[in-house]
């Protein structure tokens, strides 16, 4: 995800140019836009990903389809006519185009991945998750632990029993 922008220096403000992203590793799908602006470039980019993640349940590997779209501007670091460098943008955060005028979103789309992720993943719905006693995945089989609740006014006894 690599986009050359030295013409792209060298025009006026407001000057943009639009690609179709390529299927690369989370990126299946989307566009981008470059835009001009005084500080470097403006990048605007719609994207499909598939996120892989564990269930949250049964903690099977799987993958599901997310979507993912940012604005972030890319600061110049070197005047392309003088060949001066420029200073430093205040966050040093920033993004920045490379010293070989192209700009790399993988990382940009590598931090949108992580807020898109979902906190309690699930491979499906109703995913029964894995026995609490046995580690069974119960989505494969059922397992003949006895699950039941117990009463929590018997807890005492069960104690005792437990340590003798």
């Amino acid at each position: 995800m690599l986009f050359n922008v030295s013409t792209l220096l060298r025009e006026p403000v407001g000057s943009t140019r639009r690609y179709a992203l390529e299927p690369e590793v989370p990126v299946h799908g989307g566009t981008v836009e470059l835009l001009r602006v005084p500080a470097g470039v403006l990048v605007r980019t719609r994207a499909d990903i598939l996120l892989e993640a564990a269930c949250s349940r049964c903690l099977s590997p799987f993958a599901y389809p997310a979507h993912i779209s940012f604005e972030e501007i890319y600061y110049q670091q070197v005047d392309l006519h003088s060949g001066v460098r420029l200073a430093e943008p205040e966050d040093p955060e920033a993004f920045r185009i490379g010293l070989d005028n192209s700009i790399d979103i993988s990382e940009a789309v590598r931090q949108y991945s992580e807020v898109a992720a979902a906190m309690q993943p699930l491979c499906r719905p109703d995913c029964p998750g894995i026995c609490p006693v046995c580690g069974q995945d119960l989505s494969i089989g059922e397992c003949s632990c006895d699950r039941t609740p117990a009463d929590p006014r018997w807890a005492a006894l069960a104690a005792l029993k437990r340590d003798g």
